[in-house]
This record gives structure tokens, sequence and C-alpha cells, in this order.
């Protein structure tokens, strides 16, 4: 095998495998970044809003409104 095709042959598998790391490490670092989100607020349900509102559902049932720019 001449260095070209040895070249060729690794660089594509290194591309392959940040892909596929890259797909699956990001889906599950949502879900370990919302399931954290969710225990801190001790809550079940978090919606954002397109104006930058959080609007948490607490495990009683009761919603709370919290503002972006509160927190930055």
């Amino acid at each position: 095998m001449d260095p070209y095709i040895h070249t060729a042959i690794s660089v594509s598998l290194l591309y392959v495998s940040y892909k596929v790391g890259n797909y699956f490490g990001y889906r599950d670092g949502l879900i370990d970044v919302w399931s954290s989100l969710l225990s801190i607020f001790k809550a079940k349900k978090i919606t954002v809003t397109n104006t930058e509102d959080i609007i948490v559902t607490y495990e009683n049932g009761k919603q709370g409104k919290l503002k972006v720019e509160d927190y930055l």
C-alpha cells in the first residue's frame, strides 16, 4: 500500500468517526443538559418561547415565567 492510499483511508476514517461521535455526543449531551435543568428547577416541563421567556411547569402543576435578562 502506498502512502497516498494509506493517508486517504486514514483521513476518511477519521472524518467518519468524527461525524458519528459528534452526532451521538450531541444527542446524549442534550439529554444530560435538559435532565439537569429539570432537576435544578424541580420541574416536569420547560418551554422556551420566541420572546426569550422561559416557562417552567413545576412538578406540582404550577407554572412560572423566567426572563433571560435576569440570568445574564
